[in-house]
C-alpha cells in the first residue's frame, strides 16, 4: 500500500515528437532524481507526418520501465504521475477506446488546401480572436477536415477525439479528459470560455460531443490502472493528474511566472513564451499564439523561430571537415548549398518571421557562402548565429504586441546546454540569457503540478546561470541580424517561385 505520508516522487511522461522520455522529481526536496528516454521506431509506412498512437504509447512504456527501474523506490513513495506532451496531433478512438487511424504530427502541411474551406466559412479575425491562433496547416482543425474529407470510413467511427497529452492520460488512467493548455493548438478550443468551441466546429458540422471534458492543469482525474503498473512498475493506483502543454510546461520549469520574463524552449524548434494575468484583447496581441497556462490564472503569448534546434543538429560532427567533402555531406544531410562569393557564410537555421505569411512559404535547410576555406566548426557557428538570429526577431513582436520588455530572457531545453550558444543569445538579442540546469529541473513542472506548488519558487531554488551581453559587438550582430533577414527573405522568394510552398519543408 501507498504510505500518503511519505510520497514525494513525481512521475512526468514528456511526449516529444522523436521520443518519449521519463523523469522522476522529489517535490519535497526539489530534486531531480533520474530521466530516461525512448527513441521512436521508424515508421515502416514511410511517411514522416504520420504517428502511430499504438507504438508510441508502447514507447512511453519502455522509458517509464527504465525509469523505475533506475529509481526502485518503494510504492509508497510515489506521489502522482502527470503527462506533458506536444501540441496539434491528436488521435481518434472508437467506443472502445482504440485509435480507428495514424494520426498527423504538428509539422505535417497535408491539410494546406483545406484553408480555404476554413476561411470562407469564418472569418480569419474570428477565428482568431475565439481560438487565438491564426489559419495555417499546422493547427489542428485543418487537419481534422483533411482527415474526415479523406477517411470517411474512420471518421464515422469516432466517437472521441482526444489531443495527444488527453491519449496518454487514457492510457494511464482510463479516463478521457482534456486539457485547456496543450488543446489550444487544435484550433477547436475557444479559449476566452475555456471551452470547446462550439460555434467554430459547428460551422463544419462537427458536434462538441465528439470532444472530452476539459479540466484544468493538475487535477487529479483517475489512477494507475493495474495492466498499467505491471507493464511499467508504476505503483497500481497512483494518481494520475493533468500536465499540459510541453511548452507550458518547460517554461513552468524554467522558472516563469507573473513577471513578465520571456522563455524560450530551445529545443527541436523554438518557441517563445511569455505568461501574463490577464487574456490579451484580441486581435490586437496578432500574430501571438493564445492560451490558457498550465499555471493557475495565467495566459500564455507565445511565437516560434521554427526548426532550429533540429537544423543545428543536422550539422553534427561535421568538426574540422572542409573543402568538397564538406559540401558534399551537408548535401547528403538535407542541405541546399547556394554559391555566393559576396555573401558571408550563413545557416538559414530558423524563420525570423513569425505568422501566417511568415509560415506561408519556409525555404529549406540552406547554407549560403559555404567555399572551399571553410570547415564544419564555421558552418556549425554559421548554424548557431542563425538561430540567434530568428529568436531575437520572434521576441519583438513578443515585446511589442503584449505590452511587456524584459531586459532579460530564460532560456531552456536541449540548445540551452551549450555555454558558446547561449553567450551568442546574449549578445545577438542585447538581452541578458538566464539558464538552469536542465538536468536539475526536468519534471519540475509535473511536480509543482501535482504536489499543488507554485513552480516559480520551486525553480528559484535551482541557481541560474546568467550570460550577460557583450556590448561591444552589439553593432556587428545588427550587421549580420540585418543580412538574415535579407538573405532569408530572398530564400524563401525563391522557394516560392520554385512552388515549393511550407507544405513541402520540414517544420
Amino acid at each position: 500500500m501507498r504510505n500518503i505520508r511519505d510520497a514525494c516522487i513525481v512521475v512526468t511522461l514528456d511526449v516529444g515528437g522523436s521520443a518519449a522520455k521519463a523523469s522522476a522529481f522529489d517535490a519535497v526536496r526539489c530534486a531531480h532524481l533520474a530521466s530516461t528516454s525512448e527513441p521512436y521506431p521508424a515508421p515502416d509506412h514511410g511517411d514522416p507526418g504520420v504517428f502511430d498512437p499504438e507504438a508510441w504509447w508502447a514507447t512511453a512504456t519502455r522509458a517509464l520501465v527504465s525509469l523505475t527501474a533506475i529509481v526502485d523506490a518503494a510504492p509508497g513513495r510515489y506521489l502522482g504521475v502527470v503527462v506533458s506532451a506536444i501540441r496539434i496531433p491528436f488521435v481518434l478512438v472508437d467506443r472502445g477506446g482504440d485509435p480507428v487511424l495514424p494520426g498527423l504530427l504538428n509539422k505535417d502541411r497535408r491539410a494546406l488546401a483545406h484553408l480555404a474551406e476554413i476561411t470562407a466559412a469564418i472569418d480569419a479575425d474570428d477565428l482568431y480572436r475565439t481560438t487565438g491562433h491564426w489559419p495555417t496547416a499546422e493547427f489542428g482543425l485543418p487537419k481534422l477536415l483533411w482527415i474526415r474529407s479523406h477517411h470517411p470510413a474512420p471518421w464515422s467511427k469516432t466517437a472521441v477525439l482526444l489531443q495527444l497529452h488527453d491519449w496518454f492520460i487514457y492510457r494511464l488512467s482510463g479516463v478521457m479528459v482534456s486539457e485547456p493548455s496543450s488543446a489550444a493548438m487544435s484550433q477547436m478550443l475557444d479559449v476566452a470560455k475555456r471551452a470547446w468551441a462550439a460555434d467554430v466546429l459547428g460551422a463544419f458540422e462537427i458536434g462538441t460531443e465528439r470532444f472530452p471534458e476539459l479540466r484544468p492543469a493538475g487535477s487529479e482525474v483517475g489512477a494507475v490502472l493495474d495492466p498499467v503498473a505491471h507493464a511499467t512498475g508504476l505503483p497500481a493506483g497512483l494518481p494520475v493528474h493533468l500536465g499540459g502543454g510541453d511548452t507550458h510546461l518547460s517554461a513552468m520549469s524554467a522558472g516563469t511566472g507573473p513577471d513578465h520574463i520571456p522563455v524560450v524552449v530551445a529545443g527541436t524548434t523554438a518557441p517563445a513564451q511569455l505568461a501574463v494575468g490577464a487574456l490579451p484583447s484580441q486581435p490586437d496581441c496578432y500574430p501571438l499564439l493564445v492560451s490558457e497556462h498550465a499555471i493557475p490564472g495565467l495566459w500564455a503569448l507565445e511565437t516560434n523561430a521554427g526548426p532550429t534546434g533540429g537544423i543545428l543538429a543536422r550539422l553534427d560532427g561535421l568538426d574540422d571537415e572542409t573543402g568538397d567533402w564538406l559540401t558534399d555531406e551537408v548535401k547528403r544531410r538535407g542541405f541546399e548549398v547556394t554559391a555566393d562569393e559576396d555573401a558571408p557564410l550563413t545557416v538559414l537555421s530558423g524563420s525570423p518571421f513569425f505568422g501566417a505569411e511568415g509560415w506561408a512559404v519556409a525555404p529549406p535547410p540552406t547554407i549560403i557562402g559555404l567555399r572551399p576555406g571553410h570547415r564544419g566548426s564555421d558552418a556549425v557557428h554559421a548554424g548557431f548565429a542563425g538561430a540567434c538570429y530568428a529568436i531575437r526577431s520572434i521576441l519583438d513582436p513578443l515585446d511589442e504586441h503584449s505590452g511587456f520588455s524584459s531586459p532579460r530572457v530564460r532560456v531552456t531545453g536541449g540548445m540551452a546546454q551549450n555555454a558558446e550558444w547561449c553567450q551568442l543569445l546574449a549578445d545577438v538579442c542585447e538581452r541578458e540569457v538566464a539558464v538552469r540546469p536542465l538536468d536539475r529541473i526536468s519534471g519540475l513542472a509535473g511536480a509543482a503540478l501535482v504536489a499543488g506548488r507554485e513552480s516559480s519558487q520551486m525553480a528559484a531554488e535551482v541557481a541560474e546561470v546568467l550570460y550577460v551581453p557583450d556590448q561591444g559587438l552589439g553593432t556587428g550582430h545588427a550587421s549580420g541580424f540585418g543580412s538574415y533577414l535579407d538573405q532569408y527573405r530572398t530564400a524563401q522568394a525563391t522557394a516560392r517561385d520554385n512552388g515549393l510552398s511550407a507544405d513541402a519543408c520540414p517544420r
